[in-house]
């Protein structure tokens, strides 16, 4: 992780030290993969229930890693790119830079599901089945890090 994206992060209060927490982790990382099949099934009948599932999956997964490393990101606005920021310090070189770019995508599909003008037609399928892919190999690479700096 760059140190000095990190503590810029601590000074800023962005991210805060909390006590590390392995069982929040795998809970988290668990609720990700579920998130996921959610989505896949509800696809074709709720598009903006299924890309809320997709963003609160890679969010979620996020959240592991940092719980399992003593993180927190703040609450409110932009926390939800802050999460992104961490992932892209935190898991460089262990998540696609392709697929931490879509991530945010989602993150803003997930805004325009939420709060957007008829968003249930701009968002198809199709779109969403995409980003359930992306968002399970985030949390498969997430999983994969905790695995391995854990074990």
């Amino acid at each position: 992780m760059t140190s000095d994206w990190l503590a810029e992060a601590i000074a800023t209060r962005d991210i805060e030290r909390v006590k590390a927490n392995l069982g929040a982790a795998g809970e988290r990382v668990n609720d990700a993969r579920r998130h996921i099949r959610s989505d896949r099934l509800l696809a074709e009948d709720d598009t903006t229930l299924a890309m809320a599932a997709c963003h609160d999956a890679i969010r979620k997964s996020a959240a592991a890693h940092m719980a399992a490393n003593g993180f927190r990101a703040r609450g409110g606005e932009g926390a939800h790119r802050i999460t992104l920021d961490y992932l892209r310090h935190a898991l460089a070189g262990k998540i696609a830079q392709v697929d931490l770019v879509e991530a945010d995508e989602i993150r803003q599909d997930r805004a325009l599901a939420e709060y957007g003008d008829f968003a249930s037609r701009r968002l198809d399928a199709a779109h969403v089945l995409a980003a359930a892919d992306v968002a399970e190999r985030i949390v498969n690479a997430i999983a994969n890090a905790l695995a391995s700096e854990t074990g």
